[in-house]
Order: structure tokens, then sequence, then C-alpha cells
């Protein structure tokens, strides 16, 4: 492990906190002969505010995963330290938070971040420190498309996201027309030109495509709007906060329509706020429990289930299989003989058919992934499997 350590110290962040190779020799080193390393990776997040229950939940999965990891010793006599920061969904607070993580935590490697905006924010700094950054949530397709070789994500670019789900509406519910309500930001809109370009390669017809800003709270004059051109589907790309209201709100209006939207239908709170009218609501998710006929899915399964006494979400699955994927990643590293952030990141890339909780896992030369995509419907509170595109 001796040029593990000489590679580390040569690090940028290591060198910018203590200023000099020598003055750290004893502490900035990843691992000496005959000794346990204790890897920092960073964690960061909505860990409050309205929609934190993307960075919980995710956190929630990635504690869990490397509990599993350090018991059954993956990495040897390493360990992981987890470093956890809140960027309360604010871009700016998300660039602090990894920063600091860099600068005074001297962490490998981050984990996050689930929102699109604040991982945008965040690869501008891993990327000038060199430091990897692997995103559980992240779909915006512009993080992938900047040559940057310090970024990667388990989950599927909203390209793949959205293409796909245009495709099952037309070939699984044999929608001929689809009215889209878009959140006004590098998560809806990206969705919705992807949507828009399948649907009309299909020749399914987009009648109405209307932005909303993410405030926004009275949705009827838009929701009349649509209403009038008579879809067969609406597909609402946007967190589960607004899509509630606008189910909620089409309830009130008297308008029927069959509803997509998005990964919101597995949220509590997409529920508690549309109130009966969720009642047959379709989506699509990250993961959803059960769908995965595997060993490891089993096992996560059954092991989330005995500690907790419920089933896993899919944000707590793909922070599971995130933590899981960055060990495995480092675990290559040590095989290198060089556990440093350059072999981290090159090994995150080699990541192929990995057999994750969440489904099997490719990390493609770009950075997206390859993965199981699973279609759902609300049947009172349970989502049902309606269609799992392997």
């Amino acid at each position: 492990m001796k040029s593990a350590a000489k590679d580390f110290l040569r690090h940028p962040a290591c060198r910018k906190w203590f200023g000099s190779i020598a003055a750290v020799a004893m502490t900035c080193a990843i691992g000496a002969d005959g000794l346990a390393a204790e890897l920092k990776v960073g964690f960061f997040g909505p860990l409050s505010g309205p929609v934190a229950v993307y960075g919980t939940e995710s956190l929630a999965g990635t504690q869990f995963a490397l509990e599993e990891i350090h018991r059954n010793k993956l990495l040897g006599a390493d360990t992981i330290k987890l470093i956890t920061a809140d960027d309360v969904a604010n871009p700016g607070a998300a660039a602090q938070a990894v920063q600091r993580m860099i600068d005074v935590d001297q962490v490998v490697a981050v984990i996050g971040g689930p929102t699109s905006a604040g991982t945008a924010a965040a690869i501008e700094v891993t990327r000038a420190a060199e430091i990897p950054q692997l995103s559980p949530l992240a779909v915006d397709p512009a993080l992938t498309k900047q040559n940057n070789p310090w970024f990667a994500r388990i989950a599927q670019s909203g390209d793949v996201f959205a293409s796909n789900a245009a495709e099952w509406m037309f070939k699984k519910q044999n929608v001929k027309s689809v009215y889209l309500l878009v959140r006004n930001d590098n998560w809806g809109q990206p969705l919705a030109e992807a949507f828009a370009i399948k649907a009309k390669e299909l020749g399914m017809e987009v009648k109405g495509r209307v932005a909303y800003e993410p405030t926004a709270k009275e949705f009827k004059p838009m929701l009349a709007k649509m209403a009038e051109t008579k879809p067969d589907f609406v597909a609402i790309l946007g967190y589960y906060t607004e899509s509630g209201l606008m189910v909620k709100q089409m309830a009130e209006m008297n308008i029927k329509l069959p509803i997509f939207a998005m990964t919101a239908v597995a949220i509590p709170q997409y529920l508690e706020i549309a109130g009966p009218a969720a009642e047959g609501s379709y989506g699509v998710l990250y993961y959803f429990a059960g769908s995965i006929d595997t060993d490891q899915a089993r096992s996560f399964v059954a092991n989330w289930k005995a500690k907790f006494g419920r089933l896993p979400t899919q944000y707590e699955g793909m922070g599971y299989d995130a933590a899981y994927v960055l060990a495995e990643s480092i675990k290559r590293a040590q095989a290198s003989g060089k556990v440093t952030p350059k072999s981290i990141r090159d090994a995150i890339f080699t990541i192929k058919d990995y057999p994750g909780a969440t489904g099997p896992i490719t990390i493609l030369p770009n950075g997206d992934a390859q993965r199981p995509l699973p279609f759902v419907r609300l049947e009172g509170k349970d989502l049902k499997l309606d269609y799992l595109l392997k």
C-alpha cells in the first residue's frame, strides 16, 4: 500500500489543506503496510425541507449498506467513514458542502446528489479537485454530456427514463395522445424534451406541453386548458409536491383522466396530498422492491424488512446500491495496489453487470448507467408492478 499512500499525498485536496507532502506523511495516507485504513466518503443531499425524502431515504440506504459492508469485511480491514451534509435542495449549499468535504475532511469520493440541481453544482467542485462523484438519483441528461471523467451515476439518464415512459405508454397502455405538465427546471424540462421526441417517433400525439414554476401552488387555469384538449393520458413531470396538488385539483374540477406521475406515485406524501384522486395513478420508479428476482435483491429486501418491518423504498434501494458500487470500486482499487481518488474513479468505470439489489448495473463510458426500469400502478395505498423493462 506504500504506492497508494504516495499517490494520494500528491492529490491536490491533500496538499491544499496541509501545504506540503512532508507535513502529512502520517496523516493523509490511505493505509500503510499492515495497517487498516479509514476511507472518508462524502454524502450530500436534502436532509431537511420539502423534498428531504430524496436525501434522507437515499442516505438511509447508504448507511444500511455500509453496515453490511463493514460487517462482512468486503474491504478487508479497511472501513468507510461517511461524512454527511444537508444541502436543503440548494445548489449553492451543495457546492459549498462538497468543497468543505474535500478541503477539510479529505474525502476520497462523494456519493450524491439525489437532486439534479444539487448534483450539477457539486460536479464543478469534484471535477476541479479530481474526486470521484457517484450519484444515486440525479437524472439530468446534461450531467453526463460534459465529458467529465470524475462523475457517474447508477440511475438512468432522464433521456432514457422519459423515452422509455413514452414507449410504455404507447405500447403497453395503447395511448394515442398525451398532455405534458412539466416542472420548469433541469429535471423536468429534459424529461419533457426526451418524452416528446420519442412520442413523435412512435406517432403518439402530444396535445400540449406546459411548464410550471416549482414554487407554484395553484394549477387550475393550466388544468382547465389541458382538459379542453381531451388527451388520453396526462403526464406530470414534476416532484411529488406539485404532482399531488395537481391531481387533487383535477379531482376538484371533475377532470377524470389517467395520470402518469413519474416517481411521485411511490412517495407516501403524494397520496397524502392528492387524497383519493391518486387512486390508479401510474408511474416509473428507480427501483421497486420485489420486482428483481435475484439472490442479492431477495437478501436486501429480507434484511431490510427484518430491521425496519417494511419494504425498502426506491430511494433507499438506490442509496444502498450506490454504496455497494462505490465499495466494489474501492475493492478493485485495492487489488490494483493503489487506493487513490483516481484509482477509485477508474474502477467505477469498470463496473459491468454488477449484481445490485435493485438490479444489474453497468456504468457506461460517459458515466450513465444501464439498469432495469419498473412501471407501477397505485391501487389504494399499495403499488403494483405493471411492467418491468429489463
